[in-house]
């Protein structure tokens, strides 16, 4: 449920922060990457979880997620209303 949830709010800030002429480029875009992540983790996973066992898998997530949290520093803030959106 709380995936299906996950889901649906990411498709729908897709939809409504896309400008009107890009929408469908946009969902693809987003598809074809959700696609690229699930394989690319899936294998990468499986090799962390052999090679280094659990231990390994939970220090390489968190060095993950460390990557992750520097690179969104990088990302533009973008405050005020578009789409009928309220950003904050």
């Amino acid at each position: 449920m709380v995936f299906a949830v996950n889901s649906a709010v990411h498709s729908y800030l897709i939809i409504a922060w896309s400008e009107h002429h890009n929408v469908s480029m946009n969902v693809g875009f987003y598809c074809m990457a959700n696609a690229g992540g699930r394989l690319t983790g899936t294998v990468l996973s499986g090799w962390i979880y052999q090679s280094h066992g659990l231990e390994g898998c939970l220090w390489w997530s968190a060095g993950f997620v460390l990557v992750a949290g520097i690179l969104s520093l990088g990302l533009k803030k973008d405050y005020g209303e578009k789409n009928g959106v309220m950003l904050d």
